[in-house]
């Protein structure tokens, strides 16, 4: 099949010859009633070419035009190149609506944050996810919608907005399925799934909605991570997390991380005030705050437990602006293992999570869904991937 490049340089029009076959006709050679009518539709730039006008050209019926773009295994090969061949001279472009009705797909998938976009494209875990996310589209040869599930919030939680269903706002997306980040079941979004007729998988969720759901032991992560402090001798302890949020966004996983630790703690016989909870943001920049917020209390820990290495990198830094010694006067774990914290200095303790796998699985679950190549019924859920704490020089 010739490129749209060639057609572009040289645009050629096929006819039956009395031997029943194509025979190919330059552009420059066509008879004046054709060449003339090519001229007059080329001529009308302001009216969408319309794939009658195609067919009328190519001299096909417009269902072999539809064919030509939705069902070419329906079409020989030169009658699909001859048919695209003209749609490229004529300027021809599928309308995107007439085309989803026709197949029934719109070829993208929606992909859907429980906070802001400014938020999740600043995190880096997720951006690493939207990469191994995008590489199966492409691959797929689908789009990818990104979408705040922030929009679902009701209006006292967002100044100045209107308030949206859940259900309602998830039916206006145009994907065949959806792969939704760190859902809750507190989440408005989350009745919404259960509603839903197209297929949903969740990442880093809550383990107990009725979807398809692939986590991480976050639990056996964090109690790991305790278990390593607690033979070091650290007795004084404080968890790095997210701060409580107006919108009332919970973020699952950090919850059963908070969990994992306290519980390694509480069955060392300590009591349940040898963990101070901290708030500290998810972005670097505030590393220096976050590590006020831990230095300030009035019993100062000797090692503090991160939710996320961005918290966990934040903190180091803040430290080494203070002049601390790490992991002397504070050790520092975080979780993810993400590649910066294998270059930090001191190089961060993490508890290692495989940031490939997770959602190269769970995307290709959605688009097996998405075919019909699985049931539902079929996937043993939640699938929960290993974690394993990787010692380093901060702790």
């Amino acid at each position: 099949m010739s490129c749209s490049a060639c057609r572009r340089r040289r645009w050629r029009r096929r006819d039956f010859n009395c031997n029943g076959q194509w025979s190919v006709v330059n552009s420059s050679k066509l008879d004046g009633r054709d060449s003339s009518q090519g001229e007059r539709l080329l001529s009308r730039k302001r009216k969408r070419v319309t794939l009658r006008d195609v067919a009328r050209q190519a001299g096909v019926s417009p269902t072999a035009v539809s064919f030509a773009y939705n069902a070419p295994h329906q079409l020989s090969q030169a009658t699909r190149e001859h048919i695209l061949d003209t749609a490229e001279y004529l300027g021809y472009q599928p309308h995107p609506v007439a085309r989803t009705l026709a197949t029934g797909r719109t070829n993208a998938i929606g992909l859907l944050v429980p906070t802001s976009l400014n938020w999740m494209l600043h995190d880096p875990l997720f951006t690493h996810f939207l990469g191994e996310i995008g590489a199966a589209c492409d691959r797929e040869e689908n789009r990818i919608l990104l979408a705040s599930m922030y929009e679902t919030l009701p209006r006292d939680l967002r100044p100045g907005s209107e308030p949206v269903a859940p259900f309602t706002w998830l039916s206006s997306i145009a994907a065949d399925g959806f792969l939704m980040v760190g859902i809750d079941r507190s989440h408005p979004l989350s009745e919404a799934v259960q509603r839903s007729q197209r297929p949903i998988v969740l990442l880093d969720s809550a383990s107990d909605l009725q979807a398809p759901t692939f986590n991480i032991d976050d639990h056996g992560g964090a109690y790991a991570a305790a278990q390593h402090l607690l033979a070091k001798g650290h007795r004084e302890f404080a968890i790095a997390t997210m701060a409580p949020r107006l919108d009332g966004v919970v973020i699952p996983s950090f919850g059963r991380r908070v969990k994992g630790f306290s519980q390694a703690v509480e069955e060392a016989g300590l009591p349940p005030s040898a963990v101070q909870i901290v708030h500290a943001r998810g972005v670097r920049s505030a590393g220096h705050q976050s590590f006020q917020n831990i230095w300030t209390l009035r019993r100062r820990p000797t090692a503090v437990f991160c939710v996320s290495d961005v918290r966990a990198l934040g903190i180091l830094s803040g430290a080494r602006r203070e002049g601390l010694s790490v992991p002397d006067d504070l050790a520092v774990v975080g979780f993810g293992d993400l590649p910066d914290a294998r270059e930090s200095s001191p190089p961060l303790t993490s508890v290692h999570r495989d940031m490939d796998s997770q959602p190269q699985l769970a995307i290709r679950t959605l688009f097996q869904l998405i075919n019909e190549q699985i049931n539902e019924a079929d996937i043993a859920s939640p699938h929960i991937s290993d974690t394993r704490l990787v010692v380093r020089e901060s702790s």
